[in-house]
């Protein structure tokens, strides 16, 4: 038995002499200190794990009242055309009052990686500031390409002039015994984002059959919406802007056989638009008119009709450190009939209360007086079922709520992906 032991612990002195030096740093690189790395918390959904993995020179928190520096990023879609990134670097504690705010664009050619370190390499950028006010400043180098500086002025030819361009499809099938579904969507996209104009044109299509069995008959149903929706929005400053909708509509679901209507409007904004990342409020007017052709007499006895309505729409939208919010209010009516009116309120609150602790809710109340295009004809059981038809409604609601809590040790920068 003792010689056992000898051996036992001659392999544990044996592998020590192999571990030691590799937790301890051998190699010729300076062994840096936990307790001088700066904290962040990571303040986004987006490739977060690539990223605590690429920069491991500060030490990763779990609640943005530990950190020194509050990393938040929002995304901005431009259609098909990609997707702008706003990284706002917050600084607290002993960088309180040290912000900054760097932007990064993901054309939509973009694969996943190559959006990914485009964003390492901007979160890095705006790191650099912090660290370089922290003892580990003597690690840090700053490389700027000479071919760059040297390079003369130039406008970038751009021969699409902004224009993108998208051609989608898709189709999922999916069978039992008694059952079947298949579903399609196919269309374009052609969008425009400049400085003054923000342009789409998008028809579409989509096609849905299901069917059902029983013991003694087989339940079919077929129903498509095709359409059509498109914009051109111009702007005219800081606070305003003006547009033109365009919209095209055929749909079993909505009883129309065919249906156009064009609505211009006008936007204003409290804040300057250049603000819309962190906060903003618009008010939106618009006045439009519709042409609709229906497949089955309404309830109001209409095969066809002109309708003028207008509708006036306040929405907020606030992202900031302590959360974000989301919310709007919409109502409409038609000229014809006052009393044929829709009222819209929708709201989105993610809210981080104390540390560790956030509270998400929402909702959603229509409440809707509107609904012209019902048919007369009573929806039969199977379309009831099925859903395949629009049923008249006095009112929608939709609600959520949520709360979350961590707690245990402030850091987070380890990474383990096995399994």
């Amino acid at each position: 038995m003792n010689s056992v032991k000898k051996v036992f612990l001659s392999f544990i002195l044996l592998s020590s002499s192999f571990i030691v030096p590799l937790k301890a740093g051998g190699s010729d690189k300076p062994c840096l200190k936990r307790d001088e790395f700066i904290s962040v918390f990571l303040d986004f959904p987006y490739h977060n794990r690539f990223i605590r993995e690429s920069i491991d020179i500060v030490n990763y928190v779990r609640d943005r009242k530990l950190s020194q520096v509050h990393v938040k990023i929002t995304r901005h879609h431009s259609g098909s055309a990609g997707s702008n990134y706003v990284i706002s670097l917050i600084g607290r504690q002993r960088f309180d009052g040290m912000n900054n705010e760097i932007t990064f664009w993901a054309p939509g050619t973009n694969s996943d990686d190559q959006t990914r370190r485009g964003l390492l390499e901007r979160i890095k950028l705006g790191l650099a500031p912090y660290i370089a006010n922290t003892s580990l400043n003597d690690q840090i180098t700053v490389n700027i390409s000479e071919d760059l500086v040297a390079a003369p002025a130039q406008e970038v030819e751009d021969p699409w002039r902004n224009w993108v361009f998208e051609i989608y499809g898709g189709a999922n099938y999916y069978e039992e015994s008694t059952k079947s579904r298949f579903n399609s969507r196919w269309g374009f996209y052609a969008d425009k984002v400049s400085e003054k104009w923000k342009v789409r044109i998008r028809p579409y299509f989509n096609i849905n059959t299901s069917s059902f069995e029983s013991d003694d008959e087989t339940v079919e149903n077929e129903n498509y919406r095709h359409g059509f929706y498109g914009y051109m929005i111009r702007s005219l400053g800081d606070h305003w802007s003006a547009g033109l909708f365009v919209k095209m509509l055929s749909s079993t679901f909505h009883n129309m056989d065919f249906n156009v209507e064009t609505t211009p409007g006008v936007e204003y904004s409290f804040f300057p638009y250049s603000e819309a990342t962190e906060r903003a409020i618009t008010l939106v007017y618009r006045v439009g008119m519709a042409r609709n052709y229906y497949m089955e007499t309404t309830i109001f006895g209409q095969d066809r009709e002109t309708l003028l309505q207008q509708s006036l729409d306040l929405s907020f939208n606030f992202e900031q450190p302590w959360g974000s919010v989301r919310a709007g209010l919409e109502g409409s009516h038609y000229f014809h009939d006052f009393d044929a009116n829709r009222l819209e309120l929708f709201s989105r609150f993610n809210l981080r209360l104390v540390k560790g602790l956030s509270l998400s809710f929402g909702g959603n109340l229509d409440l809707v007086n509107d609904l012209l295009t019902i048919p007369a004809e009573e929806a039969s059981l199977e379309e009831i079922l099925l859903q395949s038809r629009a049923q008249a409604t006095s009112y929608q609601i939709y609600t959520t709520v949520g709360v979350a809590y961590r707690f245990g040790s402030s850091f987070s920068n380890v990474i383990n992906t096995r399994f």
